[in-house]
């Protein structure tokens, strides 16, 4: 075997890893949605999820611990190969206008900075909710603690603090887009028959959490009433 068919095989093999991440984180997304939704439902709602996941123990750390392995090398290898079609376009200005494989969708071209505020919003996001003091002063409301409820009606109070999240959820989205799509041509599933179909889907998905998602601070900021 020769170099250069090493080189394309690991390269393959690199994106099969990113297409099965991110297939799993996919599913973690969706399972934390179901658990947000549940502001909806009051703070007995939310705080009884929260303390239902705690119950677990050791099994919620080592499932933890398991996405944050998951996640790490879905972002590592995802930017060994953006590195990699740059050194193989010959640089990063050629490889921002080269379209010599027809055009891209206008997601991919934000790929890199959507991909970049995601990273760093999610070390906030991680800050301010799950690592924060759930019993503290921010879980405050008229003199009453409300844990994490509390602490998620008082930062989505905060206009800035909602639209940065509606922002982050906006290039989720065209994450999911995009990732589904890449899935789908990763494994071979594009099919005549079914591609369409697939991508069709992957688009309405990634809207519905996309929607879903935000919906939890607009609702906050703009409906809710402490």
């Amino acid at each position: 075997m020769s170099y250069r068919s090493f080189d394309l095989d690991r390269s393959i093999a690199k994106k099969q890893i990113v297409a099965v991440t991110g297939l799993l984180l996919i599913f973690f997304i969706i399972a934390h949605l179901a658990g947000n939704l549940l502001i909806f439902g009051g703070p007995q709602a939310l705080n009884g999820y929260t303390q239902k996941l705690a119950s677990f123990g050791l099994l919620k750390s080592v499932a933890e611990w398991g996405l944050f392995f998951i996640f790490g090398i879905h972002v590592l290898l995802t930017a060994s190969l953006v590195l990699e079609n740059i050194q193989a376009r010959g640089g990063i200005s050629r490889y921002s206008i080269d379209n010599s494989k027809g055009p891209r969708w206008w997601e991919t071209r934000l790929m890199p900075y959507s991909g970049t505020y995601l990273l760093i919003y999610l070390i906030w996001h991680l800050i301010d909710f799950s690592w924060a003091n759930q019993h503290g002063i921010r879980s405050i409301i008229h003199g009453v603690s409300y844990g994490l409820y509390g602490v998620a009606v008082n930062s989505f109070k905060d206009p800035l603090h909602s639209w940065l999240y509606v922002v982050a959820m906006f290039f989720l989205g065209l994450h999911l887009a995009h990732g589904f799509e890449s899935f789908i041509q990763t494994f071979g599933f594009n099919d005549r028959r079914f591609a369409p179909g697939l991508k069709k889907f992957s688009r309405w998905f990634a809207l519905s959490m996309t929607l879903a998602y935000s919906s939890i601070p607009l609702y906050v900021l703009y409906i809710l009433k402490i």
